[in-house]
């Protein structure tokens, strides 16, 4: 539990800092150039979802973000899906999950301030608490399958053949 514990504490914490600079040392709507115009500062406010899309349903999101904090908390505490990684994985998910839900609650839409692209290409801005989901998730996706792997492998070194699950997939 402590590593799920300690990447949801520190998504959280590097989330709700980095946002706290943002708001107390730009504009909003200013940019700033990191790396030229392929990675910039760009301080903005989103009512909506991911890339901006469904803008103005707080409530909504709101709910959405409680239920998928009960989700993952119910998940871990009753050991469901333990497979090697997932709790850090899931911690991650539970960080971003509730700063930005600390963000809808308390300022009515999301602090985002990372923009990445090339001129007019640029990638939709993005926080750090939705790298932690998106990794997350990424993580989680990458350990199932890796668990399911190694348990078809193990079931086909165990039993010297193949299982009829395993047939079935050939």
């Amino acid at each position: 539990m402590t590593r799920f514990f300690s990447s949801a504490f520190l998504i959280l914490i590097l989330d709700q800092i980095t946002k706290w600079i943002v708001r107390d040392r730009m504009d909003l709507g200013q940019t700033i150039p990191v790396l030229g115009d392929w990675l910039r500062w760009r301080y903005v406010h989103n009512s909506g979802a991911a890339f901006g899309l469904f803008q103005g349903s707080r409530t909504v999101f709101i709910v959405i973000s409680v239920i998928s904090v009960a989700v993952v908390l119910y998940l871990i505490l009753t050991g469901r899906y333990n497979v090697r990684g997932s709790r850090l994985a899931f911690g991650m998910v539970l960080g971003g999950a509730l700063g930005n839900l600390i963000d809808r609650v308390w300022l009515a839409s999301v602090v985002d301030f990372i923009d990445m692209g090339l001129g007019a290409h640029r990638w939709p801005t993005y926080n750090v608490a939705d790298i932690g989901v998106t990794l997350g998730v990424l993580f989680l996706a990458a350990s199932f399958v890796g668990s399911e792997w190694e348990q078809r492998h193990h079931e086909e070194d165990s039993s010297g053949q193949l299982s009829d699950r395993d047939e079935d997939h050939v």
